[in-house]
């Protein structure tokens, strides 16, 4: 149920478990996972046009909260829109279940013919951050919780009600991306109904990370928070200049095809706002430019990208549908060699963009072994994410700089290709690599 609270708090942490007093209403819950739908009128739903919900776990002992944008894929066509015949597509395409934080699988019936989409992420438990207990350990897991499931399929960002029929005519697909709307709602939710946050971090991971990106402004402003910082895991916004080509720039294809698509171009879609609000501060033509943009908005805040260059799983979503070279391999070992070679190539120009705002801080490790093809370096847990070459452990040191904000923001790239490889991690992506051939990838 949506929650309408006022609040009064102290500043120590024993004020704040007695004097957290409602204004008006019932006493909230603390340590437990509240659901929040937003109503029909705003504008806000998922991609069947099912109502969009969140979910937030308040604590009475600070004001810090972190909102977490979750990954899952997206989507602009009729099959990948219902999650349909292939790991590609847009997750929770049969919208948010209202259990969606306590039952892994979803109460909804599931017509999208995918394994994964019954399965609901946020039980799951797909990263630590959405954790109070977890065998890795983060700061946020003492803040307020706010968890942003995906069901549009436009990575948060999308405007527009489209009708796919690409895939079967007869049964045209009527999907809303309303990425954009939701996410400006939550923001709003959250400035109104929860206290004025001491420190305010917006962390996404895979399409999430896209969407802390677009959206950091929007929460940032809203929220007011006395401190911020921007952590993206795994969903980085390669250059993409339009008059470019695909050769220079590879993810070029896919920038153009999800512009038309989720309608981010047109007049009520997210670049044109971002470009009102900032003016002059980025190029519209370059997704990419809005990296540097948020550095030099927010000049105070830490913004913290990480991920892995061995990572086929973003790079098969962002060329696979656009070289059909790739699909053309005829194994599943040759079609990533031919991913990486376009992925790697993109890492370079992106961090030499950032690198001249002091800032913006990164941490990309080569691979991480044992997981889903080196997919995110804060799913699951922290594991496998060292760089020894650099003598650090795990992504934890990289987290804890950007919230501490002690010291210059850290930057590490590993230069090694010849990760720690244990018999079981070795054994577990033999496994992915036939999951993946029998899902399409």
């Amino acid at each position: 149920m949506r929650s309408t609270w006022g609040w009064a708090v102290k500043r120590s942490w024993v004020g704040a478990i007695l004097v957290s007093i409602p204004l008006w209403g019932h006493c909230t819950s603390y340590f437990t996972w509240e659901r929040v739908d937003l109503p029909a009128a705003s504008g806000a739903s998922c991609g069947n046009g099912t109502p969009y919900r969140f979910f937030v776990n308040r604590t009475p002992l600070t004001t810090k909260t972190v909102v977490i944008m979750e990954g899952g894929g997206a989507c602009y066509d009729q099959d990948a829109c219902l999650w349909k015949g292939s790991f590609f597509g847009g997750s929770n395409s049969n919208g948010i279940a209202t259990n969606y934080m306590s039952s892994l699988v979803s109460n909804q019936k599931n017509t999208s013919g995918s394994p994964f989409a019954a399965i609901n992420q946020g039980a799951l438990g797909l990263t630590p951050f959405a954790a109070r207990v977890s065998a890795a350990k983060v700061q946020t897991q003492s803040w307020n919780i706010v968890y942003m499931p995906q069901c549009t399929g436009d990575v948060y960002t999308g405007n527009k009600v489209n009708v796919y029929a690409d895939a079967d005519a007869s049964k045209p697909l009527t999907y809303f991306h309303r990425g954009d709307v939701n996410s400006q709602l939550v923001a709003k939710w959250i400035a109104a109904n929860l206290p004025r946050p001491e420190h305010l971090l917006m962390y996404g991971f895979s399409a999430g990370a896209i969407g802390v990106t677009a959206h950091y402004g929007d929460f940032r402003d809203a929220i007011q928070p006395r401190k911020a910082s921007l952590l993206a895991d795994s969903g980085p916004l390669y250059q993409a200049p339009a008059g470019g080509t695909p050769e220079q720039y590879p993810s070029l294809p896919l920038h153009t095809k999800i512009r038309a698509s989720w309608g981010l171009d047109e007049r009520t879609g997210i670049i044109p706002r971002l470009v009102a609000r900032y003016p002059g501060l980025g190029d519209p033509g370059n997704l990419a430019s809005l990296n540097t943009a948020l550095a030099r908005v927010y000049p105070q805040d830490r913004m913290g990208h990480t991920l892995l260059q061995a990572d086929v799983v973003f790079a098969a979503y962002s060329y696979d549908k656009f070289f059909p070279a790739i699909k053309a391999e005829p194994s599943i070992e040759k079609r990533n060699a031919q991913r990486l070679v376009k992925w790697q190539k993109e890492i370079v120009p992106w961090l030499e963009d950032m690198g001249p705002y002091a800032n913006i801080g990164y941490y990309i490790p080569y691979a991480r072994p044992g997981t889903f093809h080196s997919h995110s370096t804060t799913m699951f847990s922290f594991n496998g994410t060292d760089i020894p070459e650099a003598g650090v452990p795990s992504v934890t040191t990289f987290v804890d700089n950007l919230l501490d904000g002690r010291g210059p923001v850290m930057r590490v790239v590993e230069k090694s290709q010849k990760p720690h490889r244990p018999i079981l991690d070795t054994l577990y992506d033999y496994l992915s690599d036939l999951l993946f051939e029998n899902l399409g990838l």
